[in-house]
């Protein structure tokens, strides 16, 4: 693995797993699915096969107390600390100067903090195929087979090879679809969910900034010279402010011909909010699944977590029940996904 980087993205605010999610312990910072958060989960998938001190996790300023309490074993200097939340091609842009400055012949595997894995070694044997696969490609994405007509994830379309590959060729990137395109995506066997993991050389990501996004290069190149200044806080906060707000899917990945696709191996998926749950946790006889104490009576199709006490349920139908930080959530399962508009009003009201 001589010259691999990972970069663990987990600069979100996890607005739909409120009240759990907090802005100082946001989203990939708290035990949803164990005993262990998300971001301990991907950083423990990693651990085996890249080096702790090329493992490297992008966050806000808020968040470095409790990134570096779960995460003392990655090293202080490999917190790459953005100045503001500006989307994910900021952020790997800015961690691609980092890892400039460190390596510049440095491959990048870019992944977010809050996926579930579902095997830690055909995870990695993915990863591996990736890796094999870069030479002469833009960069490696890997798709996931999907299981469902799910509407609520990008798709990748990729070409099948004539021979047997391990990697295919890129035709295109499609965002949410609705349900009818969902369902015929689902049975053509060419369109893949985009898993939001990535490879690249990071040489080669930089010039695609310069290519597809002149204006952040610009600002990138201003951030260059700013990094690793104590002094310089102030300007690379205005810099990095400017940076247009885009994600790196639409910013880079889009634009770019000749990626490549390698289909995963391991059961995966985007824990976005409640309702997602019960894909990754085991349900009782009446398909209800919980974290914490939980009783339920006539009660089907619920999902419930409690950090304080119990949580009993009477003669109620697919509802999400939280109870966390003295706040409590009640919503209906299939509005779970639209949480971010009641955390809007909450901040509104203070």
């Amino acid at each position: 693995m001589a010259g691999v980087y990972a970069v663990i993205m987990a600069g979100g605010r996890g607005e739909r797993f409120w009240p759990l999610s907090t802005d100082e312990i946001p989203k990939p910072f708290v035990p949803l699915l164990g005993s262990k958060s998300l971001i301990q989960d991907t950083a423990a998938r990693l651990e085996p096969w890249i080096a702790r001190d090329r493992l490297f996790v992008s966050i806000g300023e808020a968040q470095v107390p409790v990134a570096r309490r779960q995460l003392p074993q990655i090293p202080a200097d490999n917190f790459i600390i953005e100045p503001v939340g500006r989307d994910t091609c900021a952020c790997i842009g800015y961690c691609a100067l980092h890892l400039e400055r460190i390596d510049p012949e440095a491959v990048m595997l870019a992944l977010p903090a809050d996926h579930f894995v579902g095997d830690n070694g055909a995870f990695r044997r993915t990863m591996e195929k990736g890796l094999r696969n870069l030479e002469g490609a833009a960069g490696i994405v890997f798709g996931i087979v999907p299981t469902r007509p799910e509407t609520g994830y990008g798709y990748i379309q990729a070409e099948k090879p004539a021979l047997s590959a391990e990697a295919w060729p890129v035709v295109r990137f499609v965002e949410k679809p609705d349900a009818a395109r969902a369902e015929q995506y689902c049975k053509t066997g060419s369109f893949f969910w985009n898993s939001g993991m990535f490879i690249w050389s990071n040489r080669n990501l930089l010039r695609l900034f310069e290519t597809h996004m002149p204006a952040t290069w610009e600002g990138l190149n201003r951030l260059r010279p700013l990094l690793g200044k104590s002094d310089s806080a102030g300007e690379r906060l205005r810099v990095f402010s400017g940076l247009e707000r885009i994600s790196i899917d639409f910013g880079i990945m889009e634009k770019t011909s000749g990626l490549r696709m390698v289909p995963a191996e391991f059961p995966w998926d985007d824990i976005g909010n409640w309702a997602s749950l019960e894909r990754a946790l085991p349900a009782d006889a009446g398909g209800n699944v919980s974290r914490g104490p939980f009783s339920g009576l006539d009660s089907d199709g619920c999902i419930t977590y409690s950090d304080a006490g119990g949580v009993a349920a009477f003669g109620i139908s697919n509802l999400v029940v939280v109870q966390a930080h003295g706040n409590v959530l009640v919503c209906p399962k299939d509005r779970a996904w639209d949480l971010k508009r009641l955390a809007a009003e909450l901040l509104k009201k203070g």
